[in-house]
């Protein structure tokens, strides 16, 4: 049985979408969660990371608690989903990325969520909104590019 946790926190300062801190987040999660069986997205849009993680439980509880909560380049952070699952959405990326798009505005706009702001997301929008994750394509970037 795997386990998917999604949580959402502010970045502390906003970044472009191709900025460097931004790559660097995104070398360091493809590179831990390729070595710990974690898979993955990280969204970024608007100053906000949405990150949905999965694996085994103790391994994706340890780094949110251990490593994700401890990390200074964001605040706020507030898990908005954890469950046991029978089937991952993410189970080719490591850490797949998708920036804003227009996809993410239409379901916040769709569900009567005026802006992108995913700590508005409830019980009833969060499963809808991983999946809306799994479908984004994966945004191809080279970190090593922006280093």
């Amino acid at each position: 049985m795997k386990y998917r946790l999604l949580y959402v926190s502010k970045a502390l300062h906003p970044w472009e979408t191709l900025d460097p801190v931004l790559m660097d987040i995104l070398s360091e999660a493809i590179a831990f969660n390729s070595k710990n069986n974690i898979t993955g997205v990280l969204y970024y849009g608007q100053g906000f990371f949405v990150q949905c993680l999965e694996g085994d439980k103790q391994s994706v509880e340890n780094l949110f608690y251990q490593k994700i909560l401890k990390d200074p380049r964001h605040h706020h952070c507030e898990i908005l989903y954890a469950a046991d699952i029978e089937t991952s959405l993410f189970h080719q990326w490591s850490m797949k990325f998708a920036p804003v798009n227009k996809n993410i505005r239409d379901f916040f706009e769709n569900y009567h969520l005026d802006e992108f702001n995913p700590y508005l997301l409830t019980e009833n929008t969060t499963l809808p909104f991983i999946h809306v994750l799994a479908k984004e394509p994966h945004y191809e970037v080279n970190p090593a590019k922006f280093s």
